[in-house]
């Protein structure tokens, strides 16, 4: 965004101040007046536009000097995992998890890949010379790979708006096949570092993207979600389902078993049972299908028959560690409209690892590996504190361990876990858990709203690598 706009905004409050100096008291309509400039600049700048960027229309840019016609700068990043060999002419590779993710905790445990600190982002904008008047073009292999969609969500976190940020697409399947002269081998890019934070965007969108572990476990405590999707909020696993979940002869459903526990979060409404490739959603040119061909796709799906007729109905989306479900979210939020769209970032990398307790051995009953058919599953009663079988309907008889790991019970996810199968192979020795901690579990977002609001001054750490130019942003940026 201009500083010019931010300029104004001071001017005009000098102009307040002084006057209020001369007539001895500032007039409502004074503040009034401030305050709706800034609030028309921010719905300018959260405006809706498309999140897509056409790759002719990328073309005409590069085409520019890596400009738009009305002379914003465009860089073109490459979230690949690994550095590929051959990315669009002018695009910077930026693996995602080198830039964009880090382990971070919302209370109870410390888990990989979570979303990027606002010093780990400033530090990522700052290398690639973004500024508050760029254009941020992700791109990646095709649009099928989970990276290009979680850059983008990041971004959205940080309240970078459609405006200024956007996925190609088609990506670079759709581009090189179009325009083969304009792919490149990656090298080294000059690029004058800027002095741009997150601190510096209009405002955030943290808690409307970002779902964390305190809002979900609070929502089934609630009973807000329901598996049929007409609770007052919607969760939907995405990850693949691919383990039986058997009542005696009959099988109930499938579930992701990985983990400490298997299961799906309670009320959740399980997307896909098979798999949670974004690829229905891709044509063979490797653009995104019409909104009317997804919506057909994902009503089809598995459990889900539906979408919700109100648009603004939460829903959170979430797979094994917030990363494959991210093209469900945009297609979800983006292409089919649904603006209060979450992901759970924690996702069942967190959830499926706070449980209490855990089987002794594999002999034991319940001890399912991954892939097993269950013969049942468990259910956590309150009232004796213990699991229900649901073949017996009887109590397990205490043949299971403590797990020694985690001992938080009012973070034991088991106890609101559907279809739960409980696995032998118990948390990591490197996860790091929080046994006391007894805040609401949003500490993420709470952290980020703090350092966005410049509650934080500091904006160092969160340094970065750039595996092509062999260095981080220089020193004082």
């Amino acid at each position: 965004m201009s500083k010019s706009v931010f300029k104004k905004f001071a001017l005009l409050l000098k102009a307040a101040v002084l006057s209020a100096l001369a007539v001895g008291a500032v007039s409502c309509a004074d503040y009034t007046d401030i305050n709706k400039e800034k609030a028309d600049y921010k719905a300018a700048y959260y405006a809706y536009e498309s999140a897509l960027l056409e790759p002719e229309t990328l073309k005409e840019y590069i085409d520019l000097g890596h400009r738009t016609p009305d002379g914003r700068k465009v860089v073109i990043i490459n979230v690949d995992g690994a550095i590929p060999a051959n990315v669009i002419r002018g695009a910077l590779p930026m693996p995602q998890n080198d830039y964009f993710t880090e382990s971070r905790s919302d209370g109870p445990l410390v888990v990989g890949n979570m979303v990027a600190s606002g010093a780990k982002m400033d530090a990522a904008l700052r290398f690639a010379g973004i500024d508050g008047n760029t254009l941020i073009v992700i791109t990646g292999a095709n649009l099928t790979t989970n990276n290009i969609h979680r850059v983008w969500w990041t971004f959205s976190y940080w309240g970078f708006s459609n405006k200024y940020v956007k996925i190609l697409n088609g990506a670079n399947q759709y581009f090189a096949s179009a325009y083969p002269e304009y792919m490149e081998t990656p090298a080294a890019i000059n690029v004058t570092p800027s002095t741009f934070s997150v601190k510096d965007l209009p405002g955030n969108n943290i808690d409307a993207v970002r779902a964390p572990l305190g809002e979900v476990i609070d929502d089934v405590k609630a009973g807000a979600y329901v598996a049929d999707g007409s609770g007052v909020k919607i969760l939907i696993p995405t990850m693949p389902a691919s383990t039986p979940v058997m009542n005696g002869s009959a099988e109930v459903t499938k579930i992701a078993n990985a983990g400490v526990i298997g299961g799906r979060i309670r009320g959740g409404t399980q997307l896909n049972v098979a798999n949670n490739s974004p690829t229905q959603y891709v044509a063979e040119n490797g653009k995104y299908k019409t909104p009317e061909e997804i919506a057909a796709a994902i009503t089809t799906f598995g459990d889900v028959h539906f979408l919700p007729a109100d648009k603004m109905k939460r829903i959170i989306v979430h797979c094994g560690a917030g990363q494959s479900t991210s093209p469900h979210f945009f297609v979800i939020k983006e292409i089919l409209g649904y603006a209060n769209t979450a992901i759970y970032d924690g996702s069942w990398n967190e959830w499926g690892n706070l449980a209490m307790f855990i089987p002794s051995s594999a002999a034991e009953t319940f001890a399912r590996g991954t892939g097993a058919v269950q013969s049942s599953y468990l259910t956590w009663d309150f009232s004796i504190n213990n699991y229900i079988d649901s073949l017996t309907n009887a109590a397990l008889n205490g043949n299971q361990l403590k797990n020694t790991q985690f001992t938080n019970a009012a973070f034991d996810t088991s106890r609101y876990t559907d279809y739960l199968t409980l696995n032998v192979t118990g948390p990591a020795d490197t996860l790091a858990f929080d046994n006391d901690y007894s805040g609401d579990a949003r500490e993420i977002n709470k952290a980020d709203k703090e350092y966005q609001e410049n509650k934080d001054a500091s904006s160092s750490g969160g340094e970065v690598n750039n595996p092509a130019a062999g260095g981080g942003a220089p020193s004082g940026c």
